[in-house]
């Protein structure tokens, strides 16, 4: 099937990152509109964030209360949104070995180039918050044995990656035996919540048989790295959870601010326009395919032509007059 082969290739693309050499950045995506902006920003890879994903989807904390079927479901029109590689941010699987085998094979049927399953107690919680509890290793081996049974049944290119939680519940030491053992289990790369120390983040380059990947957030547990220092250490893998959400939440207390002063003109000036938005979401993309797929007298009887371009000029300047203050 055709589908299939594009979820193959886009999952070897991601693997050909994952493998290759420099920081590989994995801005994530909470709906399918932040994931069409990492595209169209240049990125290579586009991540989810669970965190982002509980926030938009219900409004609250990441604190495993978004589901399996949330979660696919959300996954589905991000993955439909892009044609880059989409890596998941699957929390602990949902289970135990048994609910990581069913979620690693239905995420990757749904198109998925990666997954990365974690190491805490469900429900889980966001890894820079207090509170958190670890399964034992050997538990998590078996998640692994399970995801990569699952992987190679259904795409054999998809990545799967292993995120341990240990450093903020067991110490430095247990990241090291952890990390070891996911990667013997068959994890393509190890990502380690909140390392405390440059030293630490090199001593886990070095002593770490696969690609380390950490994550960056603004306030969080992690120290604020900077990328050069990232890269220079050789971690290979940096995700980025709320580089859409924060600005856009702040966006939007700024608009809403100017809304309620009666400020149109900051809150316009706040936003992008009309125009820019209908190319962000793909209109033009829509308007010439109703002139493949429908017949002309529907196009006339809509639009009055049959001409997309007319169409589009038209509409385009019926909506650049420009907002003043009266």
């Amino acid at each position: 099937m055709q589908v299939c082969d594009d979820f193959a290739t886009r999952a070897n693309r991601f693997r050909s990152l994952i493998k290759g050499d420099g920081l590989v950045l994995r801005p994530c995506a909470y709906d399918a509109l932040s994931a069409i902006m990492i595209e169209k920003a240049g990125f290579s890879v586009v991540g989810t964030t669970g965190y982002g994903i509980s926030a938009s989807l219900i409004g609250q904390p990441d604190i495993g209360l978004v589901g399996y079927g949330e979660m696919v479901e959300r996954v589905r029109t991000i993955v439909n949104a892009v044609k880059l590689p989409v890596d998941v941010d699957a929390d602990t699987g949902y289970g135990n070995a048994m609910n990581v085998y069913w979620t690693v094979k239905n995420f990757a049927g749904i198109g998925a180039s990666g997954i990365r399953i974690e190491d805490q107690v469900w429900p889980k919680r966001c890894g820079h918050m207090e509170g958190k509890q670890i399964i034992p290793t050997e538990d998590m081996v078996r998640k692994i044995r399970a995801a990569v049974k699952a992987r190679d049944e259904e795409n054999p290119f998809m990545i799967v990656g292993a995120r341990t939680d240990a450093r903020s519940v067991l110490g430095f030491k247990a990241v090291i035996e952890r990390a070891k053992a996911y990667a013997d289990a068959g994890a393509d790369y190890i990502y380690v919540e909140s390392p405390e120390s440059m030293d630490e983040v090199e001593t886990l380059v070095r002593e770490i048989p696969v690609p380390v990947a950490f994550n960056i957030i603004p306030g969080g547990r992690t120290p604020p790295f900077t990328l050069k220092q990232l890269e220079d250490a050789g971690v290979r893998y940096l995700s980025v959870p709320m580089v859409c959400l924060y600005p856009a939440v702040k966006a939007m207390q700024e608009a809403l601010e100017a809304l309620k002063n009666r400020d149109l003109e900051t809150m316009v000036k706040l936003g992008v326009s009309w125009r820019e938005f209908n190319e962000i979401v793909g209109l033009s993309e829509w308007r010439r395919l109703e002139l493949e797929l429908l017949p002309e007298n529907e196009l006339k009887e809509r639009y009055g032509t049959s001409d997309i371009d007319e169409i589009m000029n038209r509409e385009k300047s019926k909506t650049e007059a420009k907002w003043t203050k009266k």
